[in-house]
């Protein structure tokens, strides 16, 4: 019994050294493949060959030798590096569940702030980077997690706040990479502010003039409007003034005719035409006669001159009868001139009644 027990105790020792020896060979041959993938996985990221990397540091973290906050962590920049940012933010969510703990987790946390951003998820960005400003003051990320929430604001067109912050940024940290950026955007900010005047302006004054326009149009309208009935009412008077006119023209025109027709009579008159002459010679008898006293009574008056000084009653006498007499020689000279224009007009209708 003693010899069997003996025996059974060496074969038990045996067959746990064989386990033991087992697992060791398996570990080291393991650990050898999670070294190789990890070290190739490094290898790939070194070169930038970022796809590369990320599937060879995924196989490395499936190896627990190296499931760990440094291979979660490389793969993640591996991702952001290849832009594959929708799988960098779900791993950037199961790294701080998992590794709560990890120095890595304020940079996490940046970067999937970050992460929210570049996939326009602007409101969510902004929750995330001000948990990491307020957890992180002194960490060398806050000036670029500061600069990542003015653009959010600044993309979602709330201009004041994100100028508030480019000029923290820029006062606050002179020495941080995002200064030149945030001042930028300052510049970029004031220009767009004047153009948005400008704009504004614009507006403004196009509305303006379109106001202008359809008032000037409205007064037009209203103006040919009065305009047509100014017009009717200064033709009326105009074809009123041409009237007035036409029965001026045929009055001036009468006139003329009256004037040559006197012009005429008196032509006729002064040659002493043949017949007026045979309408006149009576008178022209009785006229002569007048004449003849009038001249004896003149020559009377000159011879007793000295009698006619003397005697005022019998010269005055004698110039009443004077006066008389160039009174009559007066009125007989209107009487042939009567007489003669009568004769001529009588003539005048009879070639005007021969010639029709």
């Amino acid at each position: 019994m003693e010899g069997g027990e003996i025996i059974m105790k060496k074969n038990y020792k045996l067959f746990f050294a064989a386990l033991i020896l087992l697992f060791f060979s398996s570990n080291f041959f393991a650990s050898e493949s999670a070294s190789t993938a990890y070290l190739e996985g490094c290898k790939a990221f070194s070169r930038g060959e970022w796809n590369s990397a990320v599937f060879l540091l995924k196989k490395a973290a499936s190896y627990s030798e190296n499931d760990n906050p440094d291979t979660h962590y490389m793969m993640i920049s591996a991702e952001i590096y290849a832009e594959d940012y929708k799988n960098a933010l779900d791993d950037c969510e199961d790294f701080l569940r998992i590794f709560p703990e990890s120095i890595y987790v304020p940079r996490i946390q940046y970067m999937k702030g970050k992460l929210l951003y570049n996939l326009g998820e602007y409101e969510k960005s902004i929750v995330v980077l001000s948990d990491f400003c307020h957890r992180n003051e002194e960490n060398e990320l806050y000036p670029s997690a500061l600069f990542y929430i003015a653009e959010c604001l600044f993309t979602d067109y709330k201009y004041d706040e994100s100028e508030a912050i480019y000029e923290r940024i820029v006062t606050q940290f002179p020495s941080s990479e995002k200064v030149n950026a945030a001042q930028y955007r300052i510049e970029n900010i004031a220009q767009r502010s004047r153009e948005e005047k400008l704009l504004y302006l614009l507006k403004q004054t196009g509305e303006e003039y379109l106001s202008a326009k359809e008032e000037y149009e409205k007064q037009l309208k209203l103006y040919n409007s009065d305009a047509i009935n100014s017009t009717r009412d200064k033709l009326m008077e105009t074809q009123q003034k041409n009237k007035d006119l036409e029965e001026q023209i045929k009055n001036l025109e009468a006139q003329i005719e009256a004037l040559k027709i006197e012009q005429l009579l008196y032509q006729r008159g002064l040659n002493g035409t043949s017949e007026t002459a045979a309408l006149d010679q009576p008178i022209e008898n009785a006229e002569i006669a007048k004449d003849a006293e009038v001249t004896e009574s003149a020559e009377k008056t000159e011879t007793v001159g000295d009698a006619e000084k003397s005697d005022a009653n019998s010269v005055s006498e004698t110039d009443d009868k004077n006066k008389t007499s160039e009174d009559d020689y007066n009125e007989n000279e209107a009487v042939k001139i009567l007489k003669a224009k009568a004769f001529l007009i009588q003539q005048l209708l009879n070639e005007q009644n021969a010639a029709e």
